[in-house]
């Protein structure tokens, strides 16, 4: 931690030395006047007018509810610069923008001299906006659920109706609401995803029928393995301002075309106005955190701008002798170097720390093919077993205005990632029912270090075709990543005594290093798209990706005697197409349908050390989309289709290595209905339905190749807030309901010599929020997780073992913001 701290406090004075040349000038009105688009915003309450043409436009809008209220807009419709459009929306309103200190605008009322001379009308006097920035698009502070544009399926700065794919937002409001402080309080809560453990420190999450392995922070992907993950499923939430999440492939974007979703987390940013808060919380399990967040301009101009985040946990848990500590800093500084130019460099840090860390879970049958039947506080780990994980990440953004709307944008990352996962966890075997004799151990000693560095550029604007203005985006990257580390043997020695007497006390085990590991991955892609508009009410996307990969990894043993294991992968030139077309009804809904293909290189080896073959498809979807209530609610209904070949299944466990073969004829289909936003005032919403009926060639239900788990076909999900009028407004209150139907695992049976199907019925989990604003800076707020104390499996099939969910749980939680 004091290194990462070192690291941003470095930055600041580096940047800080930048400061008097920067320049605190907003655009020009002329150039603002160069940059115009087509709006085709409806007549309504100015609020929401103001809200979406604000998204739209890409600007920071300023102004307090009682400033709108009981005001309607005109609407704005047509091709216009910035403050054109304004002016559109503002007449007949009696208001009028000023400039905001540090950027941006708010609203005003005009005097009644110069009002009534305009006669009310458009005459808007001097507006200077800001230029268009990823900070605009945040939702943090905005207390809904809804969301800006998103880049996320095209490359394209499109809003979430005309991007031909489905998309999901969580807000920071919304996990703020529901006291989500993980990646897995996140997705679990995303309509169509489920999550599933393989044990206590490691997750797997799914949808449409396949598993996520696309995760991106700021748009940069992060190369996952599916087992280790390093930190993927393990990063703190307190950093980031939303989760994207783009539903089906997306090979446009990050190459693989994984085609259950990809997973982009989106970093908080400093702010024009100094903001801040202190939050401190206390749950059940002695589950102890506190956080520190603190942004605004480093300069009196505002043209320099910083942003300060931390977090510390120390918990235990539902499961015995289970204990963690976390440590979470944050970074980041932005700078106007010149009017058109935007600079944007951080770091974030996370270390945790955990003892009692299972390597799977228990063991679900016993040796008479009975049931076994634990508490759900029962921990197979020893007393010493860890996963202990840190990851380091740098980051720089430059952003560059062009001429007639075009930017640049060029990102360099580099990510720093050591594991030890020290582990003993008494999960082996089939205990017997009455003695609770015969089991045995995983244990093993797996260490490695990784770096990964990335660069991404990406050109996009707008041009002029046909007398129409048409959109479009060129992009190139290049990612490499090392991984090595020593290499161990595991160890399987028989548990003593009685696992029904099982207390996690058990001597630490040497593992004496036997081999050097190291792998290497090269990616590289050049992708383009563009949005053509043939007419107002349609647009077609097309675009295109070319890739190559090459991936390879050595096992070298050092008694000189062992053979080394090596196995590569190479493609070339492989080409991803992307077709979307989008043709609006009216001025709220509009109809679309996309394709692509799939390419998805794989980590899993068959029985030869070699790498299976990648994954190729075809993923197709079509839908209905809409924004209502003045852009404050997104809705979408959505139907899917997914073809794949090569998946991996799940073979053996050969020389400590899972074995697999690839699988041919794997289809997907079902259909996704979502909705987003703040459907009253102070009424938040977000809810989805999710049907997927995955199956291979023979008919069976599809098996994760890690964890042998099916998903499940149903998957419900609703959460919401709500803020009481009135003498109440003090008072938010909510909650939320997660249900799904059942799914299935292959296990190990003793007595049938055989894997066994095992079923986990469908279930619904109750949450319950509720925050009281004792004044204007301190909130106290309370939030209980499965209300009705529900027991589930939330994970089995990895390697013969079964895993709980989390019993009730409740949270408190003191916020206080400046």
């Amino acid at each position: 931690m004091a290194v990462a701290l070192r690291a941003v406090f470095a930055g600041s004075l580096v940047l800080g030395g930048l400061a008097a040349n920067v320049s605190a000038q907003s655009p020009s009105a002329e150039q603002t006047r160069q940059d115009s688009r087509e709006y085709n915003i409806p007549a309504g309450p100015l609020e929401g007018t103001l809200n979406r043409l604000g998204r739209e436009a890409g600007v920071l809008i300023s102004f307090g509810s009682a400033v709108t209220d009981g005001l309607r807009s005109t609407g704005v419709r047509g091709h216009y610069a910035v403050e054109e459009a304004l002016s559109q929306a503002l007449q007949g309103t009696g208001l009028g923008a000023v400039r905001a200190a540090g950027g941006g605008y708010t609203l005003r009322a005009l005097p009644a001299s110069a009002a009534a001379e305009a006669g009310v009308s458009s005459t808007l006097g001097t507006v200077t906006v800001t230029a268009a920035s990823t900070r605009d698009a945040r939702t943090d502070g905005t207390g809904s659920y809804s969301a800006g544009p998103s880049t996320g399926a095209t490359g394209l700065n499109l809003s979430l109706r005309d991007t031909p794919q489905s998309v999901t937002v969580i807000s920071r409001q919304q996990m703020t609401d529901q006291g989500s402080t993980t990646v897995t309080d996140v997705l679990r809560q995303v309509p169509g995803i489920t999550a599933n453990h393989y044990d206590s420190d490691r997750m797997s999450f799914n949808a449409r029928g396949f598993a996520i392995t696309n995760f991106q922070y700021d748009g940069v992907t992060k190369d996952y393995d599916g087992v280790y993950d390093w930190g993927a499923t393990n990063s703190d939430m307190t950093i980031f301002d939303r989760v994207e999440v783009v539903k089906g492939a997306t090979g446009l974007m990050s190459g693989t075309g994984d085609p259950s979703a990809t997973v982009n987390f989106i970093r908080k940013r400093p702010t024009d106005k100094f903001t801040g808060s202190v939050t401190g919380s206390l749950g059940s399990w002695n589950d102890a955190r506190t956080e520190v967040d603190l942004a605004g301009p480093l300069n009196a101009a505002g043209s320099l701008r910083g942003r300060v985040v931390g977090a510390y946990q120390d918990r235990d848990s539902y499961l015995d002798h289970y204990h963690q500590k976390k440590t979470v800093g944050y970074g980041v500084i932005e700078a106007d170097l010149t009017r058109d130019t935007l600079l944007t460099a951080g770091v974030d840090y996370q270390h945790t720390d955990p003892k009692g860390s299972t390597w799977t879970g228990f063991p679900i049958f016993n040796s008479d093919g009975s049931r076994t039947s634990f508490d759900r506080s029962f921990n197979p780990a020893t007393t010493w077993s860890t996963r202990e994980m840190e990851t380091r990440n740098l980051f720089a953004t430059l952003e560059q205005r062009l001429a007639k709307d075009w930017k640049l944008k060029l990102s360099v990352n580099n990510e720093s990632s050591q594991h030890r996962s020290l582990l003993g966890s008494a999960s082996g075997g089939n205990p017997d029912p009455v003695t609770g004799e015969g089991m045995y151990f995983f244990s093993g000693d797996f260490q490695g270090k990784r770096t990964q560095n990335t660069l991404n550029a990406s050109l996009a604007g707008q041009y002029e075709l046909f007398g129409r203005k048409h959109d479009a985006m060129f992009g190139a990257m290049w990612s490499d990543t090392k991984t090595d580390g020593p290499w161990s043997e595991s160890a399987y020695p028989p548990v003593p005594g009685s696992i029904f007497n099982w207390t996690g006390n058990y001597p630490q085990q040497a593992f004496p290093q036997t081999a050097w590991y190291a792998e290497h991955r090269r990616q590289t892609g050049f992708n383009a798209a563009t949005r053509l508009r043939p007419a107002d009410a349609w647009s077609v996307i097309v675009g295109a990706r070319v890739s190559n990969i090459d991936a390879g990894d050595s096992r070298v043993y050092s008694d000189g005697v062992t053979p080394a294991l090596s196995s590569s992968l190479h493609e070339s030139g492989e080409l991803t197409p992307y077709l979307g077309v989008v043709v609006d009804l009216n001025d709220s809904t509009s109809l679309y349908a996309s394709y692509t293909s799939i390419f998805s290189p794989q980590s899993s080896r068959d029985a030869n050390h070699q790498y299976l073959p990648a994954i190729k498809g075809k993923s197709a979807e079509a839908g209905v989309k809409g924004e209502f209530l003045d852009g404050r609610v997104n809705a979408s209904l959505v139907a899917f289709h997914i073809q794949q070949n090569n998946v991996a299944e799940y073979v053996d466990f050969v020389d400590g290595e899972s074995v697999y073969r690839a699988v041919q004829g794997v289809t997907s289909k079902g259909i996704e209905a979502d909705v987003s936003g703040q459907i009253a005032p102070g009424w938040n919403l977000q809810a989805g339905y999710t049907y997927t009926y995955a199956r291979d060639a023979q008919g069976q239900r599809v098996y994760g190749s890690t964890l042998m788990a099916s998903q499940p076909e149903h998957v419900l999900r609703l959460n919401t807030s709500y803020r009481l009028p009135g003498d109440w407004n003090a008072l938010t209150v909510g909650g939320g309901v997660s249900w799904q139907s059942a799914f299935y695992g292959k296990v190990w049976n003793p007595v049938l010599g055989d894997y066994a199907q095992v079923k986990q019925n469908g279930y619904a989990l109750v949450n319950l929020m509720a925050r009281y604003q004792i004044n204007t800076q301190l909130s106290a707020a309370l939030n209980i997780d499965n209300l009705f104390d529900k027991q589930y499996y939330s994970g089995f099939g990895l390697f013969d073992t079964g895993f709980y969910g989390a019993p009730r749980s409740a949270k408190v939680t003191l916020r206080y913001q400046f």
